[in-house]
C-alpha cells in the first residue's frame, strides 16, 4: 500500500498539505518551510483487508535526518540518517479500518552528520547548495504472513560457474516456534524469463537459507553495460502448503577485478568513462517529480558516450539503481560526506553506512565505493595516532568485510593511505599544466602531486581559487601502491571557473580528454559535470536537461577511450 501523496504537515505553529515523496522546501512538495527545525507529518490510512494473522511493515525510504513513527499513537520505531532506507514492523499497532500515522523528523544545519553537498550554514554557498529535510523518498506498507523474509543476497563465482544465495527470515511470535517446518524455495528464471528454470528447495539453518546453484541449471549470462542481463528471481518462504512469504527479485552475474592493468569487468579489460552525477533534480531536489527523469538522465549519459556516472556525496533511490542494472550503465557508491569530526558523527556514520551496503550491494551496475571525498571532514588524517585517521582506516576495512566484490576508495580525490584505487582530481586552468602532470607521474616524480597543506584546501573550498598543481595522492605511500590502478576522477568544470580557453568548452573537453588518453595512465576518467547545479554552471546540460554542448562531439570524445 502507497502511503503517497498528499498528507498534513505541521512546523512552528503553521499548519500546511506537503506532497509526499518530495522534500520539504521543494517547489514539487507545496510547502516552502525551511530545512531545520521539527517538522511533523500526519496521515490516515484504511486497512479493509487486515487480518490479526498477517503482519504488516512499514518502509520509508528515505528521510533527512531524525525519525519517529507513531501508529495510532504508539511509538513504532526511529532512525537516524538522512539516505539509508529503513522499516518498523507496525503489526502491533495497526488495526482493521482507519488508522493514523504520525511521522515526526527532526533536521539541522549541523556540519557532524553526513549531508552531502547541502549546505552546513545558513544558505547555499559556492559548491555546497539549499538542503533539504523530510521524506524525500516512497513510503509505504507491505503485508506478510507471520514470518517473512527480511533479506537476501546472491554472489557469485566466475570460475567455478555457481551462483550462492542466503537469505534470512524474521519471525514473530505468532508464526512457527522453530525452523523445522520451513522451506524456501527459490525460482530462478533464464534473462528473458522463458526457458531453463532453476527451482530449488532450501530448509533453515538458525534462521538463515543457503544455496549454491549451477549457472547451467538457468542458463545463466553475465551482466555487462554492453549486455545488462538480469535474471528473475523469486523467493517464496513456505511451511507445507502455507506460503508465509513471497519476494520479486532479480540479479546480475558480474565480477569486479582491479590490478595495476586497470579494472576488469568478467575478466574483460574496461576502461571507465564517467560523469559527475550529483542527483538534483528539478522542481523536486533530491527527488525527481516522476520516474522518467531518471531514464531521461541515464540515456543522456550514454548518448554522450559516456559508461558510467559517479553518483557524487550523495546515495540514490534504489530505483535508480535498478534502471541503471537494466539499461546497462556503471555506477560508483559515494557516502555523502559531514564536515567536523566527532565521536557521535562518526558512530552515525558507520551505523548508516552499514545499512546502505546492506541495501544496495545486490546491484551489478554498482562497481565501485567511495567513502569520503577531498578530505571534507576528516581533516585528522595527517595526524597518524589520529581518532580520525583510525575511524577512516575502520570504515575501509568494515566496507570490504561487508561487501568484499567491490574495490573501495577510501578518500576520494587527494590523500590516499589505505584504498583500492589510487584516484585524483584536477581542476588545471590549462591543458599544457595537465599535460605537465600526466609527464611527471610518467616519469615517477612523486614531487609533482605534493604541495599540500590545510590551507590550499581551505582556500581551494572557499576562495574560489582552483589551484595549478594537484594534490598530494598518498598521505603515506603503501607497498602495494606500484600494483594499483590509477583513475582520474575529476576533471573539467569547464564554464565554471576561469580557463585558458574561456569560451571554448567543447574544445577544452576534447583536448583535456585526448590528454588523459594519450597519457595511458589511467584506467578511467570522471568528467565533471552531467547539468548544472546551483552556482556549478560547468554542467553538459542545464539543471533543466537542456544540451548546452555538441553531443556527437562529446560522444566523438570519449569514444577514443574504447579498448
Amino acid at each position: 500500500m502507497s502511503l503517497d501523496g498528499v498528507w498534513n504537515i505541521r512546523h512552528g505553529g503553521f499548519k500546511k498539505h506537503i506532497r509526499v515523496p518530495f522534500p520539504i522546501g521543494s517547489e514539487a512538495s507545496g510547502v516552502d518551510f525551511r530545512d531545520s527545525g521539527l517538522f511533523v507529518y500526519e496521515r490516515e490510512f484504511n486497512l479493509e483487508n487486515y487480518s490479526s494473522s498477517k503482519s504488516y511493515i512499514l518502509w520509508i525510504g528515505a528521510c533527512d535526518y531524525r525519525t519517529t513513527v507513531l501508529v495510532n499513537d504508539h511509538e513504532v520505531g526511529r532512525h537516524i540518517g538522512g539516505y539509508a532506507s529503513f522499516h518498523f514492523d507496525i503489526t502491533t499497532a495497526v488495526k482493521a479500518g482507519v488508522n493514523r500515522m504520525e511521522i515526526r523528523v527532526r533536521d539541522s544545519h549541523s556540519p557532524f552528520q553526513a549531508r552531502g553537498k547541502q549546505t552546513f550554514l545558513r544558505d547555499a554557498f559556492f559548491v555546497w547548495y539549499s538542503g533539504i529535510s523530510g521524506i524525500w523518498q516512497s513510503v509505504w506498507i507491505e503485508e506478510a504472513g507471520p514470518i517473512y523474509l527480511e533479506r537476501a543476497k546472491t554472489s557469485v563465482d566466475l570460475s567455478k560457474r555457481t551462483l550462492s544465495i542466503t537469505a534470512s527470515r524474521c519471525a514473530k511470535e505468532t508464526g512457527p516456534s522453530d525452523d523445522f517446518s520451513l522451506r524456501l524455495r527459490v525460482t530462478i528464471k533464464s534473462c528473458d524469463g522463458s526457458g531453463k528454470e532453476a527451482v530449488v528447495f532450501l530448509n533453515a539453518d538458525r534462521g538463515l537459507f543457503r544455496a549454491t546453484i549451477g549457472f547451467e541449471e538457468f542458463n545463466a549470462l553475465l551482466w555487462s553495460v554492453e549486455d545488462p542481463n538480469l535474471h528473475p528471481m523469486v523467493l517464496t518462504l513456505m511451511s507445507g502448503d502455507t506460503v508465509y512469504d513471497s519476494v520479486e527479485s532479480y540479479f546480475g552475474i558480474r565480477e569486479v577485478r582491479v590490478g595495476k592493468d586497470g579494472i576488469r569487468i568478467n575478466g574483460a579489460s574496461v576502461f571507465l568513462k564517467m560523469v559527475l552525477d550529483q542527483g538534483y533534480y528539478p522542481a523536486g531536489v533530491y527527488t525527481p517529480k516522476d520516474f522518467s527523469c531518471l531514464e531521461e538522465d541515464i540515456r543522456a549519459v550514454k548518448a554522450f558516450g559516456y559508461n558510467g556516472v559517479r553518483v557524487h556525496e550523495k546515495v540514490e533511490a534504489p530505483y535508480f539503481s535498478y534502471l541503471c542494472d537494466r539499461l546497462g550503465l556503471f555506477t560508483s557508491f559515494e557516502m555523502p560526506s559531514f564536515y567536523l569530526p566527532s565521536a557521535r558523527g562518526f558512530a552515525r556514520y558507520e551505523s548508516e553506512l552499514r545499512e546502505l551496503i546492506l541495501r544496495d550491494s545486490a546491484h551489478p551496475s554498482c562497481i565501485l565505493r567511495m567513502l569520503f571525498n577531498e578530505t571534507w571532514g576528516i581533516w585528522g588524517i595527517y595526524r597518524k595516532s589520529s581518532k580520525t585517521s583510525s575511524f577512516v582506516l575502520r570504515m575501509y576495512e568494515l566496507a570490504k568485510r561487508l561487501d568484499p566484490t567491490r574495490p573501495v576508495i577510501e578518500n576520494s580525490g587527494w590523500e590516499h593511505f589505505k584504498t583500492d584505487i589510487v584516484d585524483f582530481h584536477h581542476y588545471l586552468r590549462t591543458a599544457s599544466l595537465a599535460r605537465d602532470v600526466y609527464k611527471g607521474i610518467r616519469e615517477g616524480d612523486e614531487g609533482i602531486m605534493g604541495g599540500f597543506s590545510l590551507k590550499r584546501v581551505l582556500d581551494f573550498n572557499f576562495r574560489n581559487q582552483v589551484p595549478t598543481r594537484t594534490r598530494s595522492v598518498f598521505l603515506e605511500k603503501p607497498a602495494e601502491a606500484d600494483t594499483l590502478p590509477f583513475f582520474l576522477s575529476e576533471y573539467g568544470g569547464f564554464g565554471w571557473y576561469d580557463t585558458e580557453k574561456k569560451d571554448a568548452v567543447i574544445e577544452s573537453i576534447e583536448e583535456y580528454t585526448k590528454d588523459i588518453l594519450d597519457s595511458r595512465l589511467f584506467c578511467g576518467y570522471c568528467y565533471t559535470q552531467l547539468y548544472d547545479v546551483g552556482a556549478e554552471v560547468n554542467g553538459l546540460m542545464t539543471f533543466g536537461r537542456k544540451t548546452k554542448v555538441d553531443i556527437a562531439r562529446v560522444r566523438k570524445a570519449n569514444d577514443r577511450a574504447s579498448r
